[in-house]
């Protein structure tokens, strides 16, 4: 039997879809008889921007979890901002303009905390890990981020115990869209570019969610080309077997997910407002003042609502009670390999997508070669209305269930067995 570790921060019940990777991934790998042991925060201790419970449940019964306490440093943060919460990726939920206290918030956190906050949790995960390594032989471990700090512990474990590390980015480091808000300085800028070297360089395998990220992440690292493994995210199949579609009346169109200053939503709303049938927008997740300050543009005929973060069997549901999926891509160059795991529950849940941002970056690929929608540039918006009233007249048709198996979480666990967890 294969024994493999997992080192993740995010594990239920965190909320949000840093943790469905892993969730889903080792579910599907307990089926396939794997013995699998997870290393993660305590729940009482962890600092999650989101949490729901019910992911609990999605915990498979044959998995080990082994929570550690943690000494991060969000103190200093929510005494600097005044908030009690710690922020959202991306800077959602901020307002449109940022606040001097807020930008130095963004500095103390960009450059006082390297790689990030949260690598006070450090040392209790690898002490974890090491105890499970002595008491089970455990030597196949997959470390996957962010917090990116959680690689650390994996560079650690190899050159401590030898064991074979498997390295997992669902993000970038250095090159996410984001990274210069927290203002790093040049010396912060070269330290954090040299741990993220070091940690390319000396895994024994490394993971990227999309081709153009691996290539990056190759270069990087000064690795042979192709040597770095992709594995997209995915959706699980359970989670939408059971569901029924339910779509209402008034054409709607749903956006899920972090909406920021980076998803220019004004020329989505400027080509929605040529249109003349009734439309309801609606965005479930979190956003910030810019955003709804730009879709608060819309013409009478668009109905726009707003709800906050749901339970991931919740938002299952409305991904099927909706006529169309707006999936949008920061308007940024980095965005080519950006590609969001809510893409594949969208796919999961087969109703078209509108796409916006590269159109020839990854997830458009992955949209057209399963016919699932179109992407477009954002300022290409009468090809944007036009797609959308076609979709209206044609009733909005579902997406062929064969066309997206590859995507599917059983697969690719598979897969994770047969290439890449030798």
């Amino acid at each position: 039997m294969k024994k493999i570790g997992i080192i993740t921060y995010y594990w239920p019940p965190a909320g949000g879809p840093g943790v469905q990777r892993w969730l889903k991934l080792s579910k599907y790998l307990a089926k396939e008889g794997v013995e699998l042991h997870v290393v993660t925060v305590d729940t009482d201790k962890a600092t999650y921007p989101l949490r729901d419970e019910g992911l609990l449940n999605e915990v498979h019964p044959n998995i080990t979890v082994h929570r550690t306490g943690t000494s991060e440093k969000f103190g200093a943060y929510k005494k600097v901002t005044g908030k009690k919460s710690v922020p959202f990726s991306g800077f959602s939920g901020e307002e449109a303009k940022v606040s001097f206290l807020q930008k130095v918030a963004r500095f103390v956190r960009g450059n006082f905390f390297v790689p990030d906050a949260r690598k006070g949790w450090n040392a209790h995960a690898y002490a974890a890990a090491v105890k499970i390594v002595q008491a089970h032989g455990v030597q196949h471990w997959v470390t996957t981020s962010p917090p990116h700090s959680t690689q650390l512990i994996g560079l650690k474990l190899q050159k401590k115990l030898g064991i074979q590390w498997i390295a997992d980015f669902r993000d970038p480091w250095t090159d996410i869209y984001y990274y210069r808000k927290f203002y790093p300085t040049p010396l912060t800028r070269w330290y954090e570019k040299g741990l993220e070297r070091r940690v390319f360089s000396s895994c024994d395998a490394l993971i990227s969610v999309s081709p153009s990220w691996s290539e990056l992440y190759e270069k990087k690292g000064g690795l042979p080309k192709g040597s770095v493994h992709t594995l997209t995210n995915g959706f699980d199949p359970e989670d939408f077997a059971a569901l029924k579609p339910q779509r209402p009346e008034v054409f709607t169109l749903l956006y899920a997910g972090t909406l920021a200053g980076q998803y220019p939503v004004s020329e989505l709303v400027e080509a929605l407002n040529t249109l003349s049938f009734p439309m309801h927008i609606k965005v479930v997740g979190s956003w910030d003042g810019k955003s709804e300050e730009d879709l608060a543009q819309a013409s009478d005929h668009i109905q726009v609502t707003f709800e906050e973060y749901v339970p991931k069997a919740a938002l299952n549901q409305k991904l099927l009670d909706c006529h169309m999926m707006l999936f949008l891509l920061p308007n940024v160059a980095s965005a080519t390999g950006h590609i969001p795991g809510k893409l594949f529950d969208y796919l999961g849940a087969g109703n078209p997508i509108l796409g916006l941002g590269p159109t020839a970056g990854d997830a458009a690929s992955i949209i057209h070669e399963a016919g699932a929608g179109q992407c477009f540039d954002y300022a290409d918006k009468a090809a944007i209305a036009q797609y959308v009233q076609q979709q209206y007249d044609q009733g909005a048709p579902r997406t062929e269930a064969s066309r997206i198996a590859n995507y599917a979480r059983d697969a690719q666990a598979k897969r994770l067995l047969t290439e890449i967890l030798k």
